[in-house]
């Protein structure tokens, strides 16, 4: 078992959080909708999911040192425009020895036309990251 960081609660990251939770790991999401964060905590539900039924060793909170702290690792699954500012925020809690940092978003930044990994890097220099290799 494993404890697992999925930084962002929108579709991809929920449906990445229900199949690892099902696998038997503990999984804590980072929203920032405490609302969102609310629904899934106590109607075990998801807006982007309604169909769906969450697993009850899936937590959701809006402080990112309490969705990272202490967990394995962490997946990073938000939308390529805010990647940036959000490892800005979060990037304080990261064990970079000990929490690597998977990329499970696509895209490339705007306005410098970087990966996700490599946006990552550039905030994260010793970051050990995992991504979908462009090659």
């Amino acid at each position: 078992m494993k404890n697992i960081a999925i930084i962002g609660s929108g579709s991809w990251g929920v449906a990445l959080a229900i199949h690892l939770a099902k696998m038997g790991n503990k999984i804590k999401i980072w929203s920032y909708d405490k609302q969102e964060a609310d629904l899934i905590n106590n109607e075990k539900r998801c807006k982007f999911l309604p169909n769906v039924v969450i697993p009850e060793n899936i937590e959701c909170k809006n402080d990112y040192e309490e969705v990272i702290k202490n967990t394995d690792l962490i997946l990073q699954v938000t939308p390529s425009k805010f990647t940036r500012n959000i490892v800005r925020e979060y990037k304080k809690y990261v064990d970079v020895k000990k929490q690597p940092i998977i990329v499970c978003s696509k895209g490339i930044e705007k306005d410098t036309a970087l990966t996700l990994d490599e946006i990552i890097l550039e905030e994260i220099p010793n970051a050990r990251i995992g991504a979908l290799s462009r090659t």
